[in-house]
């Protein structure tokens, strides 16, 4: 009986990282947003997006919450509890970053930008949506197919090796922008919100190397 309420408390739990990944989802997802709306030049906007960008990662935190205090009751192998609380904190520090960068974002300036570097921040913000979307995949097959979770987080690896590639190509390009801008901490604010960016795929990756732990384990 024991084992059988173990096993119970695993799948609830892991249901419960599902609905933290869902949500920093759509903390990506508006993150997204808030950068489209800055290369738009639409700075209200950019700040309203924000707003939803906070409200989602806010309730990122409420799930994590629960996943942490339920971690703490009943029957669960201490390994087990351990593998799954650096996966929901890894998961959260991809969300934190969204939330970083686009607040970031919203301290700089949209004037002194070229169309290269617009069009590089947008295709950026597309490709951590992609990376956190098989994130959030990834943390639903091991509830399902562990087999098909390992592939995934092979996946993901492979996309954050691009994904810092090019983030290196739209450094450059800002470094750049930063030798003539008017505006130092305008400049700083941009590239600061790029690190962000970057950090969130370097957290996809490291949530990639914990489901592969979490699926090999129990397979």
């Amino acid at each position: 009986m024991a084992l059988w309420l173990g096993k119970y408390k695993d799948k609830e739990i892991m249901k419960l990282c599902v609905v933290h990944a869902d949500w920093i989802m759509k903390t990506v997802l508006q993150m997204r947003e808030v950068i489209s709306s800055f290369c738009d030049g639409d700075v209200e906007k950019a700040k309203g997006a924000f707003s939803a960008v906070f409200d989602n990662e806010r309730e990122a935190d409420e799930v994590k919450r629960k996943v942490l205090e339920e971690l703490s009751k009943g029957p669960f192998h201490p390994m087990d509890r351990e593998d799954v609380m650096r996966l929901v904190l890894t998961v959260d520090d991809v969300g934190a970053n969204a939330k970083s960068a686009a607040r970031k974002l919203n301290f700089s300036s949209p004037t002194e930008l070229s169309s290269n570097v617009m069009k590089g921040l947008r295709e950026l913000a597309d490709m951590l949506v992609e990376i956190v979307g098989k994130m959030k995949e990834s943390i639903e097959s091991l509830l399902q197919d562990p087999k098909k979770a390992t592939k995934l987080a092979d996946e993901l690896e492979r996309l954050e090796e691009r994904i810092d590639d090019y983030r290196v190509e739209l450094l450059v390009k800002i470094i750049k922008i930063g030798e003539r801008s008017e505006s130092f901490s305008s400049w700083l604010m941009l590239k600061e919100a790029v690190d962000n960016m970057e950090n969130v795929a370097d957290k996809s990756e490291d949530v990639a190397d914990l489901v592969r732990m979490i699926a090999v384990s129990h397979s």
